[in-house]
């Protein structure tokens, strides 16, 4: 077998082709994905291409002269298989154990999987991943739950970038997957107080199950109110978990002096924000990006060790046919949390239950 099934993102759209298996160079080993969850980045990806690749070409990750017509084969939270190695590698996790990684290659000069034009991802059958990287999913995890240590390594990396006390008072904006996992690290690093806010109620009760204190619906109720007089004295930290960017400013006009505002959303668009506000009440504004190799490993270890309810956070899967379909409801009002695409096999989208 020469070729596979890939899904790739197109112009905002997303389709199945078929492309060649590719061939693992220096350093690199061939995977088989097994499972693979949607995030709002591949979501914001597919709906703002033209500012996401505007970024890239600043950034030098795509040149100048590329189009907006670029494919991107999506896909980097993931569990997968060893295929095969490439030249220079050690080999010494056997062929068919089950891994996950830090969703980089160092060969590749750290672009990241399934987010950058010309790599592949694990929507795909089968990618690339670099072996320095690799982590074996301990036995007693599903690959489904290994694909949400991603996301829960984002959250993690988010609260130890805020540096709370835990006397501080936390405000998680957006009770999505990167909420959640905010809130899961907040819990476990003895965070006393945990405001959960969302306008949707149906995330209420998985907010207080992952460890949040207080719930607050912002339609109805002042969450940075709630937060302050529960701070006293103490720090407002506010996680910014939603990618909602008129959020910024509105927090930076509510929230109290010295409070710090940690940014772990996708903003890719322009945004006016009165920097005045921030300097006379000295906030700390702090923006948190991926995680460190550590965060990533602990966070496989805290769902291997039955510390997260991975299972509460998968709320619906589907095979590599139904993908596009699966976007469509979340570009639309909805209460999943985690999608998992399985590229394995065929099927449309259907619910799951914790």
């Amino acid at each position: 077998m020469s070729q596979m099934n890939s899904v790739a993102m197109q112009n905002g759209k997303l389709h199945v082709k078929q492309i060649d298996i590719p061939t693992p160079g220096p350093g690199q080993v061939l995977v088989k994905s097994l499972a693979c969850g949607i995030c709002g980045s591949d979501i914001h990806i597919t709906r703002h291409t033209s500012d996401v690749f505007d970024i890239y070409k600043n950034l030098g990750i795509m040149t100048k002269d590329a189009g907006d017509d670029q494919e991107v084969l999506l896909g980097h939270e993931y569990a997968a298989e060893i295929v095969s190695y490439g030249p220079n590698t050690k080999g010494e996790l056997a062929t068919g154990t089950r891994v996950t990684s830090v969703p980089i290659l160092l060969s590749a000069g750290g672009a990241g999987v399934g987010v950058t034009p010309g790599l592949y991802g694990a929507y795909s059958e089968y990618f690339i991943v670099d072996e320095a990287l690799l982590l074996p999913i301990p036995d007693a995890v599903p690959s489904e739950a290994a694909a949400i240590t991603e996301p829960l390594a984002v959250g993690l990396h988010a609260v130890n970038r805020a540096q709370m006390n835990n006397d501080d008072v936390a405000i998680v904006v957006g009770c999505g997957p990167i909420g959640l996992a905010a809130i899961a690290a907040l819990k476990l690093q003895g965070v006393k107080h945990i405001v959960a806010s969302d306008p949707q109620e149906s995330k209420k009760q998985i907010a207080l199950e992952f460890g949040a204190t207080e719930y607050v619906n912002p339609m109805e109720d002042d969450e940075v109110a709630k937060a302050a007089a529960l701070a006293g004295n103490n720090k407002v930290v506010i996680f910014e978990c939603a990618g909602v960017s008129r959020l910024l400013n509105d927090y930076i006009l509510r929230a109290p002096a010295k409070a710090k505002i940690i940014v772990t959303g996708v903003h890719t668009a322009p945004l006016n924000v009165n920097f005045a506000y921030a300097t006379v009440k000295e906030l700390d504004l702090i923006f948190s990006y991926y995680y460190q190799p550590e965060e990533f490993a602990q966070s496989l270890e805290n769902i291997a060790s039955g510390k997260i309810a991975w299972q509460k956070m998968r709320t619906g899967k589907v095979g590599i046919d139904g993908v596009q379909g699966a976007f469509d409801t979340l570009f639309k009002p909805n209460d999943h949390i985690k999608i998992i695409i399985e590229p394995w096999r065929t099927g449309e989208l259907e619910k799951v239950t914790g």
